[in-house]
């Protein structure tokens, strides 16, 4: 059968912590080592010293959703009309802080501008320069 704690035996007994130790010690409850200092009861031990167990198990609560949060009520509606309020409150602080950095907007693909190569105005670079005046 299934080896309980002293915890657990106490909840299925019903028994003080003292009460197991005492009947363990007398040889009335017989239990089984675990590691250093632990102890394991059997099921069939607990039955045989003390009777019926009482159930370990937490009673089943009724699960039900709270009314107020259910789609479609008033508490929904203010909440998504709150959200709202707050997106578009971002929206705006966004819009603010790029103008303090002085960061343009997003622009439209359409308008981007490609660059151009600019020809040099000097002509040849500074070295090209050494080896074409030391030509003939």
């Amino acid at each position: 059968m299934a080896l309980h704690t002293i915890q657990e035996a106490q909840k299925l007994t019903g028994k003080s912590r003292r009460t197991l130790y005492r009947d363990m010690a007398t040889g009335r409850l017989s239990w089984v080592p675990e590691g250093d200092n632990g102890r394991r009861l059997e099921t069939s031990e607990l039955i045989r010293a003390y009777g019926e167990l009482k159930p370990m198990a937490q009673p089943d609560t009724e699960k039900t959703a709270h009314s107020d949060t259910a789609s479609g009520t008033a508490g929904t509606t203010l909440i998504m009309a709150e959200l709202k309020a707050l997106r578009e409150e971002v929206a705006e602080l966004r819009q603010a802080l790029r103008l303090i950095e002085h960061k343009p907007g997003i622009v439209p693909s359409d308008t981007l501008v490609t660059l151009e190569t600019v020809p040099n105005e000097k002509g040849a670079t500074w070295w090209r320069r050494l080896f074409q005046s030391s030509k003939p």
